[in-house]
């Protein structure tokens, strides 16, 4: 039986190459597969295949709906021999769930519709102050400039000097130079990394945590054929506090939904007061 229903889909999806999409508007009854009292039609599958997917590719994505819609199908038939979709167990389950996707669905349009979500630098500047006891630092973070070179490039001793030179004239002339040579650098970035974001692009390991201390001079380190020129701008360890500007948008979005609790409390407290005002709400003594 399952060979037959399997040669009718190939059938299905052959010609599903050859006909044109007005095949799907028109009314098709008669089905395509079936699996126990299911049956699976045409129409099914409007919007299955991607607009300009054509030949095979689109026999593919039509043959593993239809074979995906039969696993589903046998599995669920199984399952519900096993567990009778009327126990009561299974409805209380679907009409909690029930409640709870209707309640979630009105707390996202509430808040799609009246939440604030602009967070001044003051207010972030605030709940930092006050929160400073939440943001201690679960690793060490570090201010990292670099230059990755090849080892052939031409006057590293010059590089060096430039690197590490507060003069803005010094600064252009390594600029200009790292754009000639240099396949990724970057020179006063301020941002703020963890070390295994880091190890990404470069070889952080090498410095080692014992020398995060050793700030503004210039760790050298030469690995398959590149040289690596960094400098670590600023360096915080471990359970020590985070600096405010790592944590701006962590606490940009502990604000926000500090707001939506607020909104959903006062929507909850709202709607709760207006229906013992209303006399909709009434408690039976016994």
């Amino acid at each position: 039986m399952m060979r037959i229903i399997r040669i009718s889909i190939a059938v299905f999806v052959c010609s599903f190459t050859v006909i044109s999409c007005n095949y799907f508007s028109k009314p098709q009854d008669k089905p395509i597969a079936k699996a126990f009292d299911n049956y699976l039609y045409s129409k099914d599958l409007d919007g299955v295949v991607p607009q300009n997917t054509h030949g095979s590719d689109s026999v593919s994505i039509v043959w593993g709906f239809i074979d995906q819609w039969l696993h589903e199908q046998a599995i669920q038939h199984q399952a519900e021999e096993n567990v009778k979709p009327n126990d009561k167990t299974i409805q209380d389950q679907l009409d909690v769930y029930k409640r709870s996707l209707i309640r979630f669905q009105y707390e996202q349009e509430l808040i799609r519709q009246k939440l604030d979500t602009i967070v001044n630098e003051k207010e972030i500047a605030s709940f930092y102050e006050i929160n400073k006891e939440n943001f201690q630092l679960k690793k060490p973070i570090l201010k990292v400039s670099y230059i990755k070179l090849s080892q052939k490039a031409p006057k590293i001793a010059m590089v060096k000097k430039l690197f590490t030179s507060k003069d803005l004239r010094d600064f252009d002339l390594l600029e200009k130079y790292c754009f000639k040579y240099s396949t990724n650098f970057s020179l006063m970035d301020t941002t703020w990394h963890y070390t295994e974001e880091l190890a990404q692009i470069l070889p952080i390991s090498k410095i080692g945590e014992n020398n995060y201390e050793n700030l503004n001079r210039i760790f050298e380190i030469s690995e398959n054929n590149t040289l690596y020129l960094l400098i670590l701008r600023d360096s915080k360890f471990k359970d020590s506090l985070s600096p405010l500007a790592f944590e701006k948008q962590n606490i940009k979005n502990l604000i926000i939904n500090q707001r939506k609790l607020t909104l959903i409390n006062q929507m909850e407290k709202s709607i709760f007061n207006e229906a013992q005002k209303n006399n909709e709400l009434e408690i039976y003594h016994k």
